[in-house]
């Protein structure tokens, strides 16, 4: 899955608690912001994962795929990630 155009991302200084981090492809939500996260911020201790998960691990610099799909990939360094109510977002 190729990285999302410019067009098709929106620009926000933050995210908001209740925010669903979710899977482009098959719309599956991942994980949920248990607090608000500014741009310059890190998901570390604001992510709770949705049933049948994995924890959120930040490290290595590559995409994530979708643990469902296995196809999707919801997020893209540095920042850039698929919401379920917003959809790509940085």
């Amino acid at each position: 899955m190729p990285h999302p155009s410019p067009g098709r991302i929106t620009p926000m200084s933050s995210l908001n608690s209740g925010t669903v981090l979710s899977c482009p492809e098959c719309g599956m939500g991942l994980y949920l912001l248990v607090k608000k996260v500014t741009r310059d911020g890190a998901f570390k201790d604001a992510v709770k994962p949705m049933a049948n998960v994995p924890e959120y691990m930040r490290g290595g610099a590559g995409p994530k795929r979708c643990p469902f799909c296995k196809v999707g990939e919801w997020w893209y360094p540095p920042g850039t990630v698929h919401t379920l109510q917003y959809g790509w977002v940085a």
